[in-house]
């Protein structure tokens, strides 16, 4: 009986800490455009972004619409209070690039889809068409 007790409170206390842990490192965001985590296509709205692993994050749509995880190609320093998120925009197409954290001394780096990659080289496509007008005197 003793044992269960102990056994009972030591996981209990464990659940608690990993709790706060995970609290810790989660934030909020507002996305006005629908985008894309990996291969997870998420519509605009309010996400709770939660730092899960030193590589890994969630997104996850506060009005139930969505989830994805997406996991760097490359961290640096503290990942865990990400503030800010960098898109990469093709026409109305957005592709998650980066985190910054908190303090600005850290991040995670998320490699291009294959889907990313070719609309990016048909954007490079069309762009080469683009012309430029000189005047003369």
């Amino acid at each position: 009986m003793k044992r269960t007790i102990a056994i009972t409170f030591l996981a209990s206390m464990f659940v608690m800490a990993a709790s706060v842990a995970t609290a810790q490192s989660n934030s909020t965001a507002s996305i006005p455009f629908s985008f894309r985590v990996g291969s997870a296509l998420l519509p605009a709205g309010s996400y709770e972004i939660t730092h899960i692993r030193s590589n890994v994050i969630s997104f996850r749509n506060l009005d139930g619409h969505g989830n994805a995880f997406a996991m760097a190609t490359t961290t640096t320093g503290d990942t865990a209070a990400v503030v800010k998120l960098v898109f990469n925009r093709y026409g109305d197409r957005y592709f998650l690039k980066e985190t910054a954290s908190k303090n600005g001394t850290g991040g995670m780096t998320f490699a291009p889809t294959r889907l990313e990659k070719s609309i990016r080289v048909e954007e490079a496509r069309l762009q080469t068409d683009e012309q430029v007008l000189v005047a003369t005197k």
